[in-house]
């Protein structure tokens, strides 16, 4: 159990080219145009079935970040440079996989990968089941295994990180529903927020774990964020509750601490003008995209757009170079799409620019320079579109 504290606080050749003015948001507001951004499209997948979830990391250990990928039945990697599919597990888990998340889980320098999989959104009395899979030493026969781990209904979404500051990352497991609840609107018991440790021996230990918090309903997604400078990681969770902050103290308890008013579904955090801002979709699967700005006690709220079409999936970087995060959103139902927000320091907005208008049926995306030209690429995976797409940043020239 917590306390709860109100106070403090994306075929190879496809080219996009600058967005013209859009009027979006509340009140359909015009917008400025997004000067110079400029992104090339390039599907690395198609026929993916659904593509819940992109993740990065250095599968092979050649220093590059490669892409890792999931659908119902299968975990897959693109390797860089060329991001050639090789598949990791097909068919051995329970349907479908939901969520993933690399780390060198055994400590052998190699990367491993925790997976969400057998999800139920609405079964929360069975399904959601966690593993790991292992990577083998090279020329190894099998060269991946899978181990499991426990058991949450409606498991959705898994983190890594280091809540307790002993420089050591835990396994943050989040389900979207508590126990025994029915929609539709899913009251009773909060959905239990774990915290897995991975033992000594995880292919044989069992993981020991505890609970975080248990007191939010429709928990779609969180992130492990550090707001106070300290050795250890906080949580933000996008809960029907609001924008919650949870945070572990020296003798093994949590606390909740209220940041945002709403009910969102997703949540990635941001820095424009020396700020933090909080990007959220709301509600979950939702039309709005709404700025959280930071100041003492609750935030400030924006909304920014509010017609878009199932939105499920965000990410902040500094895409034109000018030291501000800019706000990258993809959504997956209607005309489905991926554009770039830009914001003032105040959440305010001031420009967006369409990366991909109908291609892609955004589930996920993922952010990072994908090929060190100090320019960060987005990837995302597709719904109803069934493909995985890298969108390469050619915006201008940045100094070095």
């Amino acid at each position: 159990m917590t306390t709860f504290n109100r106070l403090a606080p994306l075929l190879r050749t496809t080219a996009l080219s600058v967005a013209a003015v859009v009027a979006i948001g509340a009140g359909r507001q015009a917008v400025a145009p997004a000067a110079g951004l400029q992104f090339r499209a390039e599907q690395i997948a198609t026929d993916f079935g659904i593509g819940y979830a992109v993740a990065l990391g250095d599968v092979n250990g050649d220093g590059r970040t490669d892409i890792l990928a999931i659908n119902a039945t299968d975990l897959v990697w693109f390797e860089a440079p060329g991001f050639q599919k090789h598949v990791i597990l097909t068919g051995v888990t329970p349907r479908d996989n939901v969520c993933l998340a690399p780390h060198d889980i055994d400590r052998d320098g190699r990367l491993d990968v925790a997976l969400g999989a057998s999800w139920q959104p609405t079964n929360t009395s069975s399904g959601g089941t966690l593993h790991w899979v292992r990577q083998n030493p090279p020329g190894t026969d099998p060269p991946w295994e899978l181990h499991s781990i426990a058991e949450e209904p409606t498991l959705h979404r898994i983190r890594w990180a280091d809540v307790d500051g002993d420089r050591n990352l835990e396994l943050i497991v989040t389900p979207l529903h508590g126990r025994g609840t029915k929609g539709p609107d899913w009251l009773g018991n909060g959905a239990r927020i774990l915290v897995f440790r991975p033992p000594a021996d995880p292919r044989r230990d069992p993981w020991p774990n505890e609970v975080a918090d248990d007191t939010l309903h429709i928990v779609h997604n969180f992130l492990p964020v550090s707001m106070d400078g300290d050795p250890q990681q906080e949580i933000l969770t996008a809960s029907r509750e609001g924008v919650n902050l949870l945070k572990r103290a020296g003798d093994g308890k949590w606390s909740r601490t209220l940041i945002g008013e709403g009910a969102p579904g997703e949540i990635k955090m941001g820095r424009v003008g020396g700020r933090r801002l909080l990007a959220t979709v709301e509600p979950w699967h939702g039309k709005s995209v709404v700025i959280y700005a930071e100041r003492p006690g609750v935030w400030s709220r924006t909304t920014i757009e509010s017609e878009i079409a199932g939105g499920h999936a965000l990410g902040w970087a500094d895409f034109d170079g000018d030291g501000n995060d800019e706000l990258a959103v993809g959504w997956r139902d209607g005309k489905p799409g991926l554009a770039i927000y830009a914001v003032d320091r105040d959440g305010a907005l001031r420009s967006k620019f369409m990366v991909d208008d109908g291609g892609m049926a955004t589930e996920d995306l993922v952010i990072a320079d994908l090929n060190g030209d100090k320019r960060p690429d987005i990837v995302a995976s597709g719904r109803a579109t069934h493909n995985v797409k890298i969108y390469w940043n050619e915006t201008g020239s940045r100094s070095k």
